[in-house]
């Protein structure tokens, strides 16, 4: 007896006898075992099964769907075939049974966390449009080929994760006189692919290779102007696109540049990651302009781009000309700020209420650094979060900043890992920033109770008494 997959396993092993019962001398007697589901194992399938198994193995030329009972279908789709073609069963098949087993079988596992709403069909095609982009090959122009099924799977496609990118190389039909000496350092078309997938909210890209083997050339790491272009006007495609993240790519300035000239139309994104790249005190400029001329930007990832001096003091300008009100979160960890970038970015922190989380860890602090930091935290109101790991503060500078934590009521979280300072002063900033997390839970508490008595009272003035008879 088959068991459909609609009764949940652990019910049967709740249900199932102990090896202890069946040895007792009253099971052994049973002749009708109701719990054992294999007593056909052994005997001829029964024409029900039959029947299911046929319209199984012709379901792709008759598909019946609307013509079969429920516990029929139930039992047929154990039968489908995990390999039907993606333009065939998309439009027909919408149980999410089948598109998980699909994608186990695939794909084994999903490694990204799932969204409130994920469903196996949305995962299953996101991950299959990520594999048709990172296996196509620009000089077969592949992404003219994508549009039928980028079609069928726009529906269900909202993030998608491009973890490499195939390099142009010489077709196999190119004579050999014809094979340029240079190699053209060109990639994938996307602005083909982004008018077809025009639901995506989150974009994930890295440009470059995995797995390359004894085939390994540096131009596989390279991003030319041409492929930033094209990207950027892909980009203006994605009217839902709110998280952007381009990292672990060669990207120079002059790549920021062009990506920039596109974000500052493009109002909808809310995330930029650009860590582990190559912008430097240009680039950061660039991102400068786009925070001044105002952006809805939130969260902002600047993570080991050699920003120094410049780059930051254009950072904290941008941010306090007051039209980037919404940016919460910066983070500039694993570049050489040092004092002068420091202080860029710690005047605005004095002077402006943005952001309320900032990373600075392993940014090169000098000797007079540390002091500024407590000297700003004494000074600001407004930020919860700091990061300042990995930086040389010693001792000294420990008991200044016990000084800056204790008069800081706002500050809830500082990460002070290695930054040389003694256990003692460690346990003095958890006590302080406990008691800045336990005001704020209380005010937040009391700001709710407000909230729902104001709600009260106004339920209250529009209740209407009903007329007497």
């Amino acid at each position: 007896m088959k068991i459909p997959y609609t009764i949940n396993k652990n019910t049967l092993e709740a249900y199932k006898p102990s090896a202890q019962t069946k040895e007792l001398l009253s099971e052994q007697l049973r002749k009708v075992i109701a719990e054992n589901f294999e007593w056909d194992k052994d005997q001829c399938p029964s024409l029900e099964e039959f029947c299911i198994s046929t319209i199984a193995k012709y379901f792709q030329e008759k598909p019946l769907i609307d013509e079969l009972p429920g516990h029929d279908w139930v039992l047929l789709l154990d039968e489908l075939a995990l390999d039907l073609p993606l333009e065939f069963a998309i439009p027909v098949i919408f149980d999410e049974y089948y598109w998980e087993k699909r994608f186990k079988k695939v794909f084994r596992f999903c490694w990204r966390k799932k969204l409130p709403n994920w469903t196996w069909k949305g995962i299953y095609l996101e991950r299959h449009c990520q594999k048709l982009i990172e296996e196509g090959e620009p000089q077969y122009n592949d992404e003219e080929s994508f549009g039928e099924i980028l079609d069928l799977c726009n529906p269900y496609v909202t993030r998608l994760y491009i973890e490499q990118l195939q390099t142009w190389k010489p077709p196999l039909t190119m004579a050999r006189e014809d094979i340029p000496e240079v190699w053209p350092i060109e990639h994938l078309n996307m602005i083909p692919i982004f008018k077809k997938l025009q639901n995506i909210q989150e974009l994930d890209i890295t440009f470059g290779m995995k797995n390359v083997g004894e085939d390994f050339t540096w131009d596989m790491f390279e991003v030319s102007h041409a492929d930033v272009q094209k990207l950027s006007k892909a980009i203006l495609e994605l009217q839902s696109l709110k998280i952007l993240r381009i990292h672990r790519s060669n990207l120079d300035f002059k790549h920021c540049q062009i990506l920039i000239r596109t974000l500052v139309k493009c109002f909808t994104v809310e995330v930029l990651d650009l860590s582990h790249c190559q912008i430097g005190d240009t680039g950061a400029m660039c991102i400068g302009y786009l925070l001044k001329e105002g952006t809805n930007l939130k969260v902002l990832n600047l993570t080991d781009n050699k920003i120094g001096k410049i780059g930051a003091e254009a950072l904290g300008f941008g941010i306090l000309q007051g039209k980037c009100g919404y940016l919460n979160d910066l983070n500039l960890r694993l570049n050489p700020l040092k004092t002068e970038g420091a202080m860029g970015i710690m005047r605005c922190l004095v002077r402006s209420g943005t952001p309320k989380r900032i990373s600075m860890a392993a940014c090169m602090f000098e000797e007079d650094t540390p002091l500024k930091v407590c000297q700003m935290l004494k000074l600001n109101d407004t930020l919860k979060k700091l990061d300042i790991s990995s930086n040389y503060f010693g001792e000294e500078c420990g008991d200044y900043l016990v000084e800056a934590v204790s008069l800081n009521t706002c500050i809830e979280w500082i990460d002070c890992r290695e930054i040389d300072i003694n256990q003692s002063q460690k346990e003095q900033i958890d006590e302080f920033l406990l008691r800045n997390r336990k005001a704020a839970q209380l005010e937040a508490k009391i700001n709710r109770l407000e909230n729902d008595e104001a709600e009260i009272e106004v339920e209250e003035n529009n209740f209407e008494f009903p007329l007497s008879i």
